[in-house]
């Protein structure tokens, strides 16, 4: 397999990593995350705990880091195949950087307290959807972005 063949592999797994996370954060967005808002104060809990039924870290433990890593890979095996345009290569993966960077903001910062903390007061939960929210908003523009331009690498790529 040359380096090309590797890169075409990687970055062809990292765009449908992209996909698999923003469609599934896009779908908290419109599906879930309204009704967190909504409850005006009131806790919020999911009910089979951090790693129970419902919870979205069980859908996105695998998914998320396995993603990153995959689109960094791309990032380095595609560095130096002629053909690969690398300024859209090298935003894709730095938007994929930012976006677990948020991801990670988001699980500790905001859902451990938003769903799992006890301690948690009903306003703080109110005002930690919120927050939730407009994170979520970024992460889908930054993992949408990362996926497009891996998606236009792929495609001057094979163009070239």
């Amino acid at each position: 397999m040359t380096t090309a063949d590797l890169f075409l592999v990687l970055a062809t797994a990292a765009v449908a990593g992209h996909a698999h996370w923003f469609f599934g954060n896009l779908y908290e967005a419109v599906v879930l995350a309204p009704g967190w808002t909504s409850m005006a104060g009131r806790p919020v809990q999911l009910a089979g705990g951090f790693l129970g039924p419902g919870s979205p870290v069980r859908y996105y433990i695998p998914a998320t880091p396995l993603t990153a890593l995959v689109t960094v890979a791309a990032g380095v095996a595609g560095w130096n195949v002629p053909q690969v345009a690398r300024p859209p290569l090298a935003l894709g993966v730095a938007l994929c950087l930012v976006s677990a960077a948020v991801t990670v903001y988001i699980v500790t910062r905001v859902n451990l307290r938003l769903f799992f903390a006890a301690d948690t007061a009903p306003e703080q939960k109110a005002m930690l959807a919120r927050r939730w929210v407009r994170l979520n908003r970024v992460r889908l523009v930054t993992v949408g972005a990362a996926g497009i331009l891996l998606v236009v690498t792929l495609i001057r790529c094979r163009t070239a």
